[in-house]
C-alpha cells in the first residue's frame, strides 16, 4: 500500500498480547518513530494530541 498516496501520515502499532503502542509519523518518505508506551502509560501522539487517554483503557 502506498500511504503517502493516501494521505495516511501516521500510524499506531498496538499490541494487545504485550500490551504496548508504537506512534509513528510519515517524513519525507519514511516512517519515524514517534513514542512507544506500555501498560498504562497515557496515550497522547498525533494526529489525536489534543485527547489523552490511559493505555490500559484498551485492555479492557
Amino acid at each position: 500500500m502506498d500511504e503517502p498516496s493516501y494521505g495516511v501520515g501516521h500510524v499506531w502499532l498496538v499490541d494487545p498480547l504485550a500490551r504496548t503502542l508504537e506512534a509513528f509519523e510519515l517524513h519525507d518518505g519514511r516512517w519515524l518513530l514517534l513514542g512507544a508506551i506500555k501498560e498504562d502509560d497515557p496515550v497522547r501522539f498525533p494526529p489525536f494530541a489534543a485527547v489523552t487517554f490511559s493505555l490500559a483503557d484498551l485492555w479492557v
